[in-house]
């Protein structure tokens, strides 16, 4: 269990997080997601001990806080919206770097079977930089792959941290990422995702954590926090959100938008 209690923020004079509190349990994907500028970013960093805060988090027990960064490294792989290489590593030394730093660094099969887990085994030579940023984007989640390889482990789950995992891609391939991250939960890992496609976080999420400047303003099942009050009130818009006949999840069809 990952457990956030009473966490704020400030960067610099700026308060970022406001008392926010928050579960999230392995063999479930749990989602984050607002509005730019509510706090989705700066808060997953906090729950992967990235930025120092005021309260507690504490991660299977462990207590997570940047002087603890090697710790918590073999239990936690953590996806950036972006990374930025000076140098010119191929694509399989990329992966390597994470494999490394995993409890899985004694099996050498892994960086290019995270490889194929994301389509890219064929790239594994190839310059990092002279990828596309999607494909870019897959390598860094298949350097994330091999640093947690199995999900469930003797001592606890393994977690899995995205911060906006599809926001460089297609439509084939935001489902592709989706499902390996839903798999990983499925296996009995922990998955926290910061997204912005809400049907997408409809479609794939067990829980949804939704947050307004700062603060958690709705927590639950999909079903329960993707409504149209709620999002029409976070969104500054009126939104329309429909349930097909078969009962499935919700969907938000941008056309039903209307400025509030």
């Amino acid at each position: 269990m990952l457990q956030a209690d009473h966490v704020s923020l400030r960067l610099g004079a700026t308060p970022i997080l406001h008392d926010v509190s928050l579960t999230a349990r392995s063999g479930q994907l749990t989602a984050i997601a607002g509005p730019n500028g509510s706090g989705k970013t700066t808060l997953l960093r906090a729950l992967t001990g990235e930025l120092a805060v005021e309260g507690a988090i504490a991660m299977c027990g462990l207590p997570v806080h940047p002087r603890h960064a090697m710790a918590l490294a073999p239990r936690r792989g953590v996806l950036p919206q972006s990374a930025r290489l000076a140098f010119p590593f191929t694509v399989i030394e990329v992966v390597r770097i994470g494999h490394g730093a995993g409890r899985f660094a004694d099996r050498p099969d892994l960086p290019l079977r995270a490889l194929d887990h994301v389509g890219l085994r064929h790239m594994a030579s190839r310059t990092y930089q002279d990828l596309s940023g999607g494909e870019q984007q897959r390598v860094q989640l298949a350097r994330v792959l091999a640093q947690i390889w199995e999900p469930a482990c003797p001592d606890g789950p393994n977690w899995l941290f995205l911060d906006e995992p599809v926001s460089s891609l297609d439509i084939g391939h935001q489902l592709s990422v989706m499902r390996l991250a839903r798999d990983f939960a499925a296996r009995g890992g922990g998955v926290v995702a910061v997204m912005h496609d809400l049907n997408l976080t409809s479609m794939f999420a067990d829980h949804v954590v939704m947050m307004q400047s700062g603060r958690v303003v709705a927590e639950g099942t999909p079903e329960a926090v993707i409504t149209s009050e709620t999002l029409s009130a976070v969104y500054g818009c009126d939104l329309a959100v429909s349930v097909p006949p078969s009962g499935n999840r919700p969907y938000i069809l941008p056309q039903n938008a209307r400025a509030g």
